[in-house]
């Protein structure tokens, strides 16, 4: 049995409504007649039409006016107008009925087969366009699901460990990325990192660039031993995987670091990828490491490709050194007039910023310090690293937390068993237990109650300077308001006892501990500084 279609009839004289009902008999179509114009929108809304044959010279209400409210509900449902009004010279009707891309127009004098063609032409458009746009629909859920099983794959955005400290931020063009970034620890004191760019954009390179991930994944597991894999080795097992395995037209421009950090000494090689950027808090300049031109062509080009151990480039590194991994995605950033970012402005800015941040915080500073210049235009997949030995400081102390209230009492227990420890702060530790136990379960209950896999990693870093005590939080949750409003604190903590469920559990307790709080957001990255002051001197 074929599907009837709908179809709304709208004109105040009743002769005309029988014309149209009488036409229609017998047909592929259930009527529905109106004499008044609100009457028809009251069926409008009981019902899903998919036509409305509309008359436009009407009592009160004349068919214009009744096709804007129409489209308040429904923004493509067909209209055909019916009318017997001759248009002037200036074709003034034909110009006011083609305002809307889903109108069309029938004279009245029409016969059934004329009657009969409109209508089909329109519900056969209708149709098609609700197809598509389901198909689109259908689309963009895919590339959000495929969007998160990559998050899923890649590791958190923020490490730490005896060795190691580092962060990255990965920006898909279009949901998902052909961007690669996996960073694996081959022993205690050697650590691979791998930076990729499949070429092409969409699904086609992110399934790409899973597939490469996984095989890296196999072939770290099989080797016997991992700390002994040197970078042309992994280069040439995943050329041959690639080639051989994948059988693809694509190709992949990669970098492959092993770092050993009892040594201070990093080997890498590059498959056509851009090089490594140094800096350190010392010195407001970057670098670029030399390589002297060696290096390989991209993942590939050529199925029977060696990358040759000759290639391998060695750099020793001093403790402070901080090093930037990217793919062209950053230099490919255009700004208004389409100019692009390029090597010279991502340097220009990067010898500095270690003065005024951390690591951890460092890709989100670059990425937004170019924003703010201008070039906040992505044409690719951006992903861009930044790493650093971890050395021990006697008055620094970095943790990184999953968003877990039943870690929090720890994690603050941490902090303050520090200050005790060391430097036999009592008093100042119970308070900063006490704040970073409130501003924790704020961030975790009102900021990151939504965010999952690697974007839930949750960085806190605590300085003790000679007369305060700087803590600094990071996130990647959703921004959420905790600014107070009012400078008279009675009035202020009555505020917050009326907002907690709102604006967080406790912030006028964080208030009351901290002498100062600044908050900013760099490209998805949350960052909280409390200064505590302190009264007793601490030598550095």
């Amino acid at each position: 049995m074929k599907e009837q279609y709908k179809i709304l009839a709208v004109d105040d004289e009743k002769f005309n409504l029988l014309l149209l009902k009488s036409c229609l008999k017998n047909e592929n179509f259930q009527l529905t007649s109106c004499t008044d114009a609100i009457d028809a929108l009251q069926e409008f809304k009981k019902d899903d039409f998919d036509l409305v044959l509309l008359d436009i010279m009407m009592r009160g209400i004349d068919g214009f006016e009744v096709r804007k409210l129409i489209r308040e509900l429904n923004k493509q449902v067909p209209i055909i107008f019916l009318t017997s009004l001759v248009d002037d010279l200036n074709s003034t009707l034909l110009v006011k009925i083609s305002d809307d891309p889903y109108t069309y127009y029938l004279n009245k004098s029409f016969d059934k087969q004329s009657l009969l063609k409109k209508i089909n032409q329109a519900i056969t458009a209708y149709r098609d366009q609700m197809a598509a746009d389901q198909y689109y629909h259908k689309l963009e859920a895919d590339l959000t699901l495929a969007g998160e099983v990559q998050k899923i794959m890649l590791p958190t955005w923020a490490t730490l460990n005896d060795q190691i400290i580092s962060s990255y931020l990965y920006a898909p063009g279009v949901k998902v990325s052909g961007d690669i970034f996996e960073m694996v620890a081959l022993s205690p004191q050697h650590y691979l990192c791998l930076i990729g760019d499949i070429s092409g954009h969409g699904i086609q390179a992110a399934l790409y660039m899973s597939a490469i991930q996984s095989y890296l994944k196999v072939l770290l597991a099989a080797a016997a031993s991992p700390d002994l894999l040197e970078p042309h080795d992994i280069l040439n097992q995943i050329n041959s995987f690639f080639n051989n395995d994948l059988n693809g037209e694509n190709y992949m421009t990669c970098l492959v670091a092993i770092f050993d950090f009892q040594h201070n000494l990093l080997r890498y090689q590059s498959a056509g990828h851009p090089g490594i950027i140094c800096c350190t808090a010392a010195h407001d300049e970057s670098w670029m490491i030399e390589d002297n031109g060696r290096g390989g062509i991209p993942i590939g080009w050529r199925r029977n490709y060696i990358y040759d151990a000759a290639d391998n480039v060695e750099y020793h590194f001093s403790d402070d050194t901080i090093f930037m991994f990217y793919t062209d995605g950053i230099l490919d950033l255009r700004n208004a007039a389409d100019e692009l970012a390029g090597e010279s402005n991502f340097r220009m800015l990067v010898g500095p910023l270690p003065s005024e941040c951390d690591v951890v915080t460092l890709p989100f500073r670059l990425r937004y310090a170019l924003s703010q210049i201008g070039y906040n235009l992505p044409t690719d997949d951006i992903c861009l690293v930044a790493l650093q030995k971890n050395v021990p400081s006697a008055n620094v102390m970095y943790r990184v937390i999953t968003p877990d209230t039943a870690l929090v009492s720890t994690t603050a227990a941490e902090f303050a068993d520090f200050l005790r420890q060391r430097f036999d702060l009592y008093d100042l530790s119970v308070k900063i237990e006490l704040l970073l136990s409130e501003f924790l379960n704020n961030i975790i209950i009102h900021g990151l109650e939504s965010h999952k896999h690697n974007q839930s990693a949750i960085v806190i870093r605590m300085e003790l300077l000679s007369d305060e005590v700087l803590i600094k939080v990071m996130d990647r949750g959703k921004i959420w308001n905790y600014t107070p409003t009012y400078s008279d604190s009675a009035s202020f903590l009555e505020m917050q006892n009326q907002m907690m469920a709102t604006s967080g559990r406790g912030m006028a307790i964080i208030h009351s501990i901290a002498n100062s709080i600044s908050r900013n957001h760099y490209c998805g990255l949350n960052t909280t500084i409390f200064s505590i002051l302190t009264t007793q001197q601490v030598e550095q």
